[in-house]
């Protein structure tokens, strides 16, 4: 079937009168995640099959009430309707998911539900922009290891989500494909740098999406989509890379509305071979929780403090948690903001000096960084302030990076189970708070620093972390952050379930997800 008629059958409302029609009087509740029965709130949203995350549309399709096929026409449906609002989807792949259809394991984990993709990881045969002009017709000739355990479970991948240039910022936006903006508002920023997957698992076009989380991404934009995002431990998960090696700072993993879709993909894209951790084999969700001692740190970074409306906010959490059995303690991170940030910058920013260098040697045209048409402004001027750092100051970083950080996290973790705070010290900004065509890296220095203050900790040392969507403020959603020990990723979904069940967040969707 050719795409346009396609799309055409999906939007024409053939495929909700008939499938509806026979699916609704016998869907049971549990295949839906939560109690309510489907006529208490599916007639308001965009369809009938968005209360569903993604473990409930497979039991649909292993119980033959829905097929891959017809599920596949309702998410390009929802793909053509919240696209042009809120820009989330940069790259559709239509035809691809067709023709994966017809190789469906209906037996597998996710049985053919459709999923979207980050743009920052290689699928075979795919473009892979990273959200540059540079890039744009870059096709990986091979998916990595991550892409082939994520398509075995069953994940049937549609689209590309959008992305920073390079990751290289805290909005989602590009020349090449413009802004994705917030389901919430769609004058709000959903930060970066997997804000079009946050976008589209918030609007509801799919429930379940990827993300690679360098700094902080998985957690920061889910954090302004009132979803749930997570971080693994690094070297747990499946390679992202084409060379199988596991990144220093970027991890693969899922952002949900349920906590058990992204548990299950987790399991599903574990490292097969060489994992340094034991394979988690079945749910957490109903293994037994201990009282955790948890640390609260409750003004953030020295220098990058945490606005006083979301700390307020953060204390409701604190006492929910406390209720829930755990010791809750205020801690501190014992380092200047400033100095942190500062070895950070010469650490992950000279990586662009290196490109900036090869793109000039191959155009004649290029005689300085700022005559590259390719790349925005911002990337061009991170260049330029990353360029002058000599091979000690980059050895002086790394080793503050790479072997200071993680003592003081190991020190934090030798005294408590969890480290709890504000995902992002600032609330979530205009769309306009940062435009990379325009804005330079030193105008717009300070808040990028302050958005990635306490998420960015994590990746350095490679430990999991969560963001868990419990709070609003200002009508928006507003997430906690939870860290654990390295390798203590299971710790982290048992607390989520038991969040999820305290305070739910299933039924919160922004205004557009509604007819």
């Amino acid at each position: 079937m050719k795409r346009r008629d396609f799309v055409k059958k999906s939007s024409s409302g053939i495929l909700y009168t008939a499938v509806a029609g026979s699916i609704l009087p016998s869907v049971l509740t549990s295949c839906q995640n939560g109690n309510k029965k489907m006529g208490q709130v599916m007639p308001e949203l965009f369809d009938e099959f968005m209360q569903y995350d993604a473990i409930g549309l497979s039991e649909l399709i292993k119980t033959k009430q829905i097929s891959p096929a017809e599920l596949l026409e309702i998410v390009i449906t929802r793909i053509e309707y919240f696209n042009p609002k809120i820009n989330a989807v940069n790259i559709k792949l239509y035809e691809r998911a067709i023709d994966t259809i017809q190789n469906t394991n209906t037996k597998s984990i996710f049985a053919g539900v459709p999923v979207l993709i980050k743009d920052m990881i290689d699928i075979g045969g795919v473009v892979r922009s990273d959200g540059s002009k540079l890039m744009q017709n870059n096709i990986p000739s091979e998916s990595v290891s991550y892409i082939i355990e994520l398509e075995k479970s069953g994940l049937n991948i549609v689209g590309r989500t959008n992305v920073p240039e390079f990751a290289s910022n805290s909005s989602t936006w590009n020349e090449l494909y413009g802004k994705t903006l917030n389901p919430w508002d769609v004058t709000k920023t959903v930060f970066g740098s997997s804000g079009g997957s946050s976008a589209a698992v918030a609007a509801g076009i799919v429930p379940l999406a990827h993300g690679t989380d360098g700094a902080g991404s998985n957690r920061i934009p889910p954090n302004a989509c009132g979803l749930f995002g997570f971080k693994p431990s690094r070297g747990r998960l499946a390679s992202g890379e084409i060379d199988g090696s596991d990144d220093f700072l970027k991890a693969n993993c899922g952002i949900s509305r349920s906590v058990r879709d992204n548990e299950q993909l987790f399991i599903a894209t574990q490292k097969r071979e060489n994992n340094p951790y034991a394979t988690i084999k079945n749910s957490l969700k109903n293994s037994p929780l201990k009282p955790l001692k948890i640390g609260y740190i409750r003004t953030g970074l020295e220098g990058y403090e945490v606005d006083p409306d979301i700390v307020a906010k953060q204390d409701e959490i604190a006492k929910l948690l406390t209720s829930l059995g755990h010791q809750v303690q205020e801690v501190t991170i014992p380092l200047n903001g400033d100095d942190f940030y500062d070895q950070f910058n010469i650490f992950f920013l000279t990586k662009f000096v290196p490109l900036v260098n090869n793109i000039i040697a191959n155009n004649s045209a290029y005689t300085k960084i700022e005559d590259i048409k390719e790349l925005t402004n911002f990337v061009k001027t991170e260049a330029i302030f990353a360029k002058d750092y000599n091979e000690s100051e980059i050895e002086k970083a790394t080793d503050y990076i790479k072997n200071y950080i993680p003592t003081i996290f190991k020190s934090m973790f030798e005294k408590n189970d969890v480290l709890f705070s504000a995902v992002c010290p600032i609330k979530t900004q205009p769309v306009e708070f940062l435009n990379p065509m325009t804005d330079s890296f030193m105008d717009k220095k300070y808040i990028v620093g302050q958005t990635l203050s306490l998420t960015s900790f994590s990746n350095i040392c490679g430990h999991p972390a969560m963001s868990v969507p419990l709070s609003n403020i200002d009508n928006l959603p507003l997430g906690s952050m939870f860290q654990a020990a390295n390798g203590k990723d299971e710790l982290l979904y048992q607390l989520a379930y038991q969040l999820e069940d305290a305070k739910p967040w299933k039924d919160q969707w922004p205004k557009m997800s509604y007819k």
